[in-house]
């Protein structure tokens, strides 16, 4: 029976494995999210004197909790496959699912940012769209700098 274990971020997926990245998302919606991310930012950096630091922002929340959850995953899976798929659902599973239907924008730069940096590991460990991973490094690269 293959492994269930996932992949790190950055580690290869076996070439009989092809997961899409982007699932019920279209490039195109995908695209268009990660370009109204400097409107957003312009906005809210516009919009008051609140400190980054003080604002709640779910989305660096809930990427924190998928790559916990992954972690846990990663160092405690069982290795009987079965075991190994139920272990998802008390591991990485949940907060996969949160992402999956997330909705909202981000509220804070660093959440933004934490979420294009998941975007670009999941897309550097499944196959993607040649495109996807240096326009993200460009992105990416462009709010590091505005920290």
């Amino acid at each position: 029976m293959p492994s269930t274990r996932v992949p790190a971020a950055g580690e290869a997926v076996p070439a009989t494995e092809v997961m899409p990245i982007l699932g019920r998302f279209s490039r195109r919606a995908l695209l268009g999210v990660i370009a109204s991310v400097p409107t957003l930012m312009a906005a809210t950096a516009a919009s008051g004197s609140t400190t980054p630091e003080t604002i709640d922002d779910p989305l660096l929340d809930a990427v924190r909790a998928f790559r916990a959850g992954m972690a846990d995953y990663n160092v405690n899976s069982p290795d009987d496959d079965d075991e190994a798929v139920a272990y998802i659902e008390v591991s990485y599973g949940p907060p996969m699912e949160v992402l999956e239907e997330w909705e909202q924008p981000a509220k804070t730069h660093a959440g933004a940012l934490e979420a294009l940096r998941l975007v670009a590991e999941e897309n550097s460990a499944y196959e993607a769209s040649p495109l996807v991973g240096p326009l993200l490094a460009a992105a990416i690269a462009y709010f590091e700098v505005q920290s």
